[in-house]
């Protein structure tokens, strides 16, 4: 214990000098006080220990209490906001990612069009078409299922293209059949 002295904040209070627990630096306090440190943010982090952890997303080392880590509901933790949206994106690569997608975003099977506008210049590989409108997807394999996130079973093609990709020859004539796909060296001709 240091001194006693009186301290003028409006009214005359009885104080004592100490040192804060966590930094060291001298502070005043009220006679025979409570307070151990010296502000606000020495005293939460003298109250939390802190754990060292790594960021699920971009792999950087940071700092987490022991109570924050305990309201993690999948247990996978990130540096900031940017990195938590980052590792939500269906196109995520984030190893943990499939813990923590919501229910709503689903498998990412029947949005494969909009990844692919990102993903791929959005213009038609057969005739050049760029009006958006008249763009789709095309499955390479015709399995609908098999959307890779690198996009390499799609093609842009325009309607017309498209169509071309699903003809078969029954009794001399063309005829369009989404089940079946027209062999690769065939669409050169049409």
């Amino acid at each position: 214990m240091s001194d006693i002295f009186f301290v003028q904040c409006g009214t005359r209070r009885r104080g004592e000098k100490h040192n804060c627990e966590f930094c060291g630096k001298e502070f005043i306090r009220r006679l025979n006080g409570k307070k151990k440190c010296c502000s606000i943010e020495c005293s939460a982090k003298s109250k939390q220990k802190r754990v060292k952890i790594v960021c699920s997303a971009c792999g950087k080392e940071i700092e987490r209490t022991k109570s924050r880590l305990k309201r993690s509901k999948h247990g996978v933790y990130f540096c900031s906001s940017k990195c938590k949206i980052s590792a939500q994106s269906l196109t995520s690569t984030c190893p943990d990612s499939k813990k923590f997608l919501p229910a709503h975003y689903g498998t990412g099977k029947h949005s494969y069009a909009s990844i692919c506008k990102r993903i791929k210049e959005f213009k038609c590989i057969g005739c050049g078409e760029t009006k958006e409108y008249l763009l789709t997807v095309h499955h390479i394999d015709g399995d609908r299922n098999n959307n890779p996130i690198d996009g390499s079973n799609w093609e842009v093609v325009c309607q017309n293209c498209h169509i071309k990709r699903h003809l078969k020859k029954e009794k001399g004539k063309w005829v369009c059949s989404t089940k079946k796909l027209t062999p690769r060296n065939i669409l050169k001709l049409l």
